[in-house]
């Protein structure tokens, strides 16, 4: 089987925001029109970001600033418990996230750590919105734990890279592909259709104009396996081709001319965070199940850092990876 045409490989590295978003449909997801081009630099876009952060993201952020504002005031969680007479342990359930800390308690450390009105405010409003439920509440029944918490990281991260080996990435489906992948992988018609409805709210919320930067590589393997049948997958394709003209969606595609190139066996996501000096994260799906885990936080011996993945999609980007060719479209049925 020959390999699909390989375009020539541009850095896609300084690619801007969108102006113009996709929302999904029962049709393929089409981008509406032309679309004009901004630079990345937006003024607004860090502000509105952060106001659609998932109220779980808002509670990590705000334990990690409130450790850091106690830290570079040079004091300890004793010492903070001792002047505001509190227990310890209510110091440290706040900064390791076990409980949710009341806008009242955060206004009190924070001026106890001589913060000034700006970062007050910014703080108070983090607890408030921390404390509201997450968007995903309606479907915590039929997803994992895990992936609820990936679903929190993939609606707060500002840039998502996503490497598939064998199917069309989850935000870029059609509707028809993901019901047809759902119906073949889930043990019942009512979990499929829930976690179809799952997969078009995410994309609802992430393919946005003010969304994040998504960088997408897929291998050839899952462009050419048919999910449904042939008229399913060249509505997918021509769909891949559309979204990779948004703006701050950047899709490439590794040939089977590539041969082997690094952790090309599973499928795994990196969230970086910039903007809000937040951890690296990566999410790794195996046989065996998904695995979620930080840089300060990797988790099992041996296990890869995020910055492993991150490195391994970069690495990819630069050699095996080719644009995704509008020639896509004449791609023989397998």
């Amino acid at each position: 089987m020959s390999s699909l045409p390989a375009s020539r490989h541009h850095d896609m590295s300084h690619r801007h925001t969108v102006q113009t978003a996709t929302t999904p449909s029962a049709a393929p997801t089409v981008p509406p029109g032309p679309q004009s081009r901004t630079p990345m630099a937006d003024p607004d876009r860090k502000g509105r970001h952060m106001d659609a952060l998932d109220p779980f993201f808002q509670r990590e952020l705000l334990r990690d600033r409130l450790k850091r504002a106690r830290e570079q005031a040079g004091l300890t969680q004793r010492e903070v418990a001792t002047a505001l007479d509190w227990s310890p342990s209510k110091v440290i359930r706040i900064e390791n996230g076990k409980n949710r800390v009341s806008p009242s308690d955060v206004r009190i450390l924070i001026q106890h750590y001589g913060a000034g009105q700006e970062e007050q405010e910014t703080l108070i409003a983090m607890g408030r919105a921390a404390r509201l439920p997450s968007w995903w509440e309606p479907w915590r029944t039929v997803a994992t734990p895990n992936f609820l918490t990936y679903l929190t990281y993939e609606t707060s991260a500002p840039i998502i890279r996503n490497f598939e080996p064998n199917l069309i990435p989850g935000l870029l489906q059609t509707e028809e592909y993901a019901s047809h992948l759902l119906k073949g992988l889930e043990e019942t018609q009512d979990k499929a259709e829930a976690l179809l409805q799952l997969r078009l709210e995410r994309q609802a919320r992430v393919l946005r104009p003010d969304g994040p930067s998504m960088w997408f590589i897929i291998d050839e393997s899952a462009l050419r396996r048919t999910v449904g049948n042939e008229a399913v997958m060249r509505r997918q394709l021509e769909n891949l081709v559309q979204l990779n003209e948004v703006e701050n969606v950047h899709i490439m595609y590794v040939p089977f001319s590539a041969g082997i190139y690094p952790l090309f066996r599973s499928p795994y996501v990196v969230f970086e965070f910039p903007e809000q000096d937040y951890d690296l994260v990566s999410y790794v799906e195996s046989p065996d199940g998904e695995v979620l885990f930080s840089e300060k936080a990797p988790g099992r011996s041996g296990q890869r850092a995020p910055s492993d993945y991150l490195e391994a999609f970069w690495e990819t980007e630069r050699g095996a990876a080719r644009e995704l060719p509008a020639r896509i479209l004449d791609l023989p049925a397998v």
